[in-house]
């Protein structure tokens, strides 16, 4: 079986797991101000637990969205929590290649047929769509994102 097909079926399956995900809002405060309250810690207990200046922390939580993965990784270890990300795909990842290969394949038929018209042979059978981009997906489907 073709690798790339083995690693779309199996981030598939581990992006459906994160899809309901997607709606959960973060806390007013925050992720790290919200788990520090609600165990009870104080910054000062937090910034001791990471290494870290309480001042540190109160600049973290004020801008969690702009921290490293790394410093999140330790934040949240310090919190007893684990740091989870991940991407979760608007469509399914195949609707996205499929999308992005008919639209390579419109393209390239959109040139062919302004050059055919000139000679009356416009290529117009509905199947050429989906056979191009079928064909492109299985042979190259880095060309689709050119």
């Amino acid at each position: 079986m073709n690798k790339r097909l083995i690693l779309l079926r199996t981030l598939t399956r581990k992006m459906g797991n994160l899809a309901r995900l997607r709606d959960t809002q973060p806390p007013k405060q925050g992720w790290i101000a919200a788990v520090r309250q609600a165990l009870g810690m104080t910054a000062k207990q937090l910034a001791e637990r990471v290494g870290l200046s309480q001042p540190r922390i109160a600049k973290m939580e004020l801008n969690e969205n702009n921290l490293k993965i790394s410093t999140m990784k330790k934040i949240a270890a310090g919190l007893d929590c684990d740091f989870v990300y991940g991407f979760v795909p608007k469509n399914s990842l195949q609707e996205t290649i499929n999308r992005q290969a008919r639209k390579k394949v419109e393209a390239i038929l959109s040139n062919v047929n302004t050059n055919m018209a000139l000679e009356d042979q416009l290529a117009d059978d509905p199947h050429i769509l989906t056979d191009m981009a079928d064909e492109l997906i299985a042979k190259n489907i880095r060309r689709i994102w050119d």
